[in-house]
């Protein structure tokens, strides 16, 4: 996983101690990542793309913002249905990571 436990910690005002959701974060920077790289059409890469993946993508700081939204938005809304209507959070997602993204012709 590219991100950290701990960067999805901070990033949700968690104290680094804090353990007993640490499966479900995993799993949320998980699925935020998995859901990143798909909307890019890319594989990430924490740090180098090997020669052999042309349309790799070293993971930037608006990417891995926008993954940390996505973490954010994933862990206070745990149901795809509310009482409360609520309202498409990809805005910023899309600005952060629309960029990047790569669209074959």
């Amino acid at each position: 996983m590219i991100l950290s436990l701990d960067e999805i910690k901070r990033q949700l005002r968690l104290e680094p101690d804090y353990t007993e959701e640490d499966e479900h974060l995993t799993l949320i920077g998980q699925a935020a990542e998995s859901r990143t790289s798909n909307y890019l059409n890319r594989k990430l890469y924490a740090s180098e793309v090997p020669d052999s993946d042309s349309d790799g993508l070293v993971v930037s700081g608006d990417i891995r913002m926008a993954m940390l939204m996505l973490c954010s938005h994933f862990y206070e809304n745990r149901s795809s249905v509310s009482d409360v209507e609520m309202l498409e959070m990809p805005q910023a997602f899309d600005w952060l990571a629309g960029p990047y993204r790569y669209i074959p012709l």
